[in-house]
């Protein structure tokens, strides 16, 4: 298709800015106490609503019930809020507190720390989901309510020997749990409604037409079926609005395309109007989402029949990625070999102006892969990445993203412990996987315990299970078994440094006999200590994988084999699908901080290598020759996250270089890479923002599956950016 890409308006540009003046797109870390204290780690802030409701409900027969009643609460206290230029309602609330308030407040936080739920802190992962947003627009909330009301009455509530089954009333108790959010937050929006017809009164003509038609939308959505694409867009955005966390926008370019095509037809709507909305409609997730996460949606990939999505949507939302500029939406593309040259080249031209997305995901691979974890082809077409790079089926899964993070560099140094001269190779490769083995099973146990403890009170906002399939037919929540599919998502840290110290342990060691294991120990304990001409001698003459070194490589190959076979059958509860991943989130630099050095010349305290990516530096060959290490091991059964960030220099990404580029695109894609993610910037950009962070605050850069600030980011983070490979 032929696509005209349109500019972006001043009034999308100024709401960029009220957005960034936001109190969640402020906060650069969010992980310690300020204006409002942090719940879980640090991705929910609680607000005194919630804790008034939670104290309010002490009499509650459950403690799934109170949660429940005190995010029912919280909604009731909410005001209405809009900002000057925004097209969509529905935020998150963050009031203003008195000195009183205030006060109240950190008592109420210090109590509410003595709860059954604020053991959340050690909680599974929270949010992290894709909801049935095509059932919101489909049903709405009322078509939930309604299902919900037939359930309850199907319930044999008789007494029986005294009470009625136990099954019964956990499923009772489910039930009403989400009718108390549901309510609530059909309570907000007919508030929402009044109170934008109030401010229409007195704005101006322009501004006033705009929240009218936000306040006719919200007469009916999210409670009604969506009428068109202004109503789908704003029950989307009210629903995930008032989230705090990471909800996906999923695959946009399908659910909202009907009502776009509709709209265009009948003159309802233009494609200006559609973009702005669309801008809108993104930049609003930074109003939830702090930077140091990732929320975003998929567009492109197949249908059920294997016909290609590609139509104006996913270009329009590729767009608004390259008029936003901003951390989030983590936007991305599936690719597949029906993907248009076009589209691609749309992608590259983006990417070129210093936007971090979209990411390209192998669509054909991935679905395959979930279709052989038992998921059904219908289903597994509609997958979504719930945040940073880790794979679920959207409204058909609870995933335990980063249930564990195992370093792998300092699995293999902990075997080396009790290795001597007369160890062979085989031994110390057998010994990391029978270590890898026994941490996986400790680290699962200990996360399924807290799984075990979620299920009891729940943790997540009860009411974003009643658009997951089957919470509402089995009668539990996402943590009590609710979801059709249920994924455990361990990943392992620093998969090519370990490929390099075992080719750097094998080839000193056993091959050339350059020095003694025992000799070799000592002198990584050190951290090279005296023999730098030896780390140089590793660094710059042994082979390192990313290369398209037969040598390096077949190490990498055997790793990820070994992986493989380690996770494949790993049903570990009914429902419960082990995959692995090697995405890294930013704990290949925050582990690798806290480690020594390692046997690939690495030094102590440095970052390790990110995602399934080379170690920084170490591919000196050439894009080609990286890709081709990267592909030739089956990394189908990575669900959970295999990135591979590429840098380049801003004029490589030209359409001087895009033929070029497309095929290097098509050619990762057809050898089973799984993910790819592209900067655009060069080492003396990065150089200058350590030096002048004032002058670089919108300089945003990918990270591990993920984008941010780079002057935001530690200094570990940064380095490990300005020492990757630029192309």
């Amino acid at each position: 298709m032929t696509y005209r890409a349109l500019p972006v308006t001043q009034n999308t540009l100024k709401l960029r800015e009220e957005y960034l003046s936001s109190p969640v797109a402020q906060e650069d870390n969010p992980y310690i106490d300020r204006r409002f204290r942090h719940f879980c780690t640090g991705d929910r802030w609680l607000s005194l609503g919630f804790l008034e409701g939670y104290l309010a409900a002490e009499k509650a027969p459950t403690t799934k019930r109170r949660r429940a009643m005190a995010e029912a609460a919280e909604l009731y206290a909410q005001e209405p809020e809009f900002y000057e230029h925004e097209l969509l309602a529905g935020h998150v609330y963050f009031p203003e507190y008195t000195p009183e308030q205030r006060k109240r407040y950190d008592e109420l936080v210090e109590m509410f720390r003595m709860s059954p739920i604020s053991l959340a802190i050690n909680s599974p992962r929270t949010s992290h989901l894709g909801v049935d947003l095509d059932k919101l627009l489909r049903v709405g909330l009322n078509g939930v309510i309604a299902e919900i009301n037939r359930k309850l009455g199907e319930l044999d509530m008789r007494d029986e020997n005294v009470y009625p089954d136990m099954e019964v009333l956990r499923k009772y108790d489910y039930y009403h749990s989400c009718l108390l959010e549901l309510e609530a937050l059909l309570d907000l929006e007919r508030r929402y409604a009044a109170k934008a017809r109030e401010l229409a009164a007195t704005a101006s003509p322009q501004r006033a037409s705009q929240l009218l038609r936000m306040a006719n939308a919200l007469d009916k959505v999210p409670a009604e079926p969506a009428r068109g694409f202004f109503d789908a867009l704003q029950s989307v955005q009210f629903f995930l609005g008032t989230l705090f966390g990471l909800y996906t926008l999923n695959r946009p370019d399908r659910y909202l395309y009907p009502y776009y095509e509709a709209d265009l037809k009948s003159g309802a709507i233009t494609r200006e109007e559609a973009q702005e909305l669309i801008d809108n409609f993104c930049l609003q997730v930074s109003t939830r989402v702090f930077t140091r996460a990732a929320c975003g949606f998929i567009v492109g990939g197949q249908n059920a029949d294997g016909s290609l999505v590609e139509n104006d949507l996913t270009y329009m939302f590729l767009t608004a990625l390259d008029h936003i500029q901003m951390p989030d939406p983590n936007g991305a593309l599936a690719v597949n070999e029906k993907t248009s040259d076009e589209i691609l080249s749309y992608a590259r031209e983006v990417l070129s102006h210093g936007t971090t997305h979209p990411a390209f995901y192998n669509d054909n691979a991935i679905v395959d892969s979930l279709v052989k974890y038992g998921v059904d082809r219908a289903e597994a077409v509609n997958y979504i990445h719930t945040t940073c790079a880790e794979i679920s089926v959207v409204g058909k899964t609870r995933a335990h993203t980063t249930s564990s993070s195992i370093a792998m560099p300092q699995l293999l140094g902990i075997v080396l412990e009790s290795c001597d001269d007369s160890t062979c190779f085989e031994a110390i490769q057998s010994g990391l996987l029978d270590l890898l083995r026994a941490k996986l099973s400790e680290c699962n146990f200990n996360y399924l315990m807290r799984v075990l403890e979620a299920g009891r009170n729940s943790y997540d906002y009860i009411r974003t299970s009643v658009l997951v399939d089957d919470c509402i037919e089995r009668g539990r929540d996402l943590f009590d078994g609710g979801a059709k599919y249920c994924f455990l998502q361990p990943i392992l840290i620093g998969f090519s440094t370990c490929v390099d110290s075992l080719v750097a342990i094998r080839t000193l060691v056993y091959e050339e006999k350059h020095l003694t294991l025992s000799a070799f120990k000592k002198i990584v304990a050190e951290d090279y200590a005296g023999h730098e001409a030896l780390r140089q001698y590793i660094v710059n003459k042994l082979p390192h994988y990313g290369n398209d070194d037969a040598s390096a490589d077949e190490m990498a190959v055997w790793l990820g084999e070994a992986i493989r076979r380690l996770f494949e059958g790993g049903r570990i509860m009914a429902a419960k699908i082990m995959m692995p991943g090697t995405f890294s989130y930013i704990s290949h630099a925050k582990k690798g901080r806290l480690d020594g050095a390692s046997y690939d010349g690495r030094h102590a305290h440095t970052s390790y290598s990110d995602g399934c990516g080379p170690v920084q530096g170490r591919d000196v060959n050439g894009p080609t020759a990286m890709l081709l290490s990267m592909t030739k091991w089956d990394q189908r059964k990575f669900l959970a996250g295999m990135v591979i960030n590429m840098k380049f220099s801003p004029e490589h990404l030209t359409e001087a270089h895009n033929a070029a580029f497309v095929a290097m695109l098509r050619t990762f894609i057809q050898r089973g890479g799984m993910e790819m993610q592209v900067n655009a910037v060069d080492r003396k950009t990065l150089l200058d923002a350590q030096i002048h962070p004032e002058a670089h605050r919108d300089l945003v850069v990918r990270i591990g599956g993920f984008s941010d600030y780079f002057v935001r980011l530690i200094p570990e983070l940064q380095n490990e950016i300005i020492a990757r490979t630029e192309y």
